[in-house]
């Protein structure tokens, strides 16, 4: 049987973790529905180096196009959510 790669739009994440490895949960969520994806799992070692690799071309990225902002806070959330501007669902 052929493996072939795939390609996902992650927008949110959770992180867990065991004695052995560090597990990723990956997630696609909108105001209407939360896909589940899959999940990685990968060593404590090779979470450290991705760690690093992802700050790097983090960095890289924001020498070339700019700084990321920062997410909003859950203050600002919960205000723009109460004047109506933006959806929140909460989780239950």
């Amino acid at each position: 049987m052929e493996k072939r790669p795939f390609n996902v739009y992650c927008n949110s994440i959770s992180l867990s973790m065991t004695l052995h490895d560090i597990i990723l949960n990956l997630q696609q969520q909108s105001p209407d529905e939360n896909i589940y994806l899959g999940k990685v799992t990968m060593s404590p070692q090779h979470a450290k180096q991705f760690a690093y690799l992802l700050l790097n071309y983090i960095k890289q990225y924001e020498e070339i196009f700019g700084e990321i902002p920062s997410p909003p806070s859950e203050e600002k959330i919960q205000e723009l959510s109460q004047l109506g501007i933006i959806g929140v669902k909460s989780e239950q």
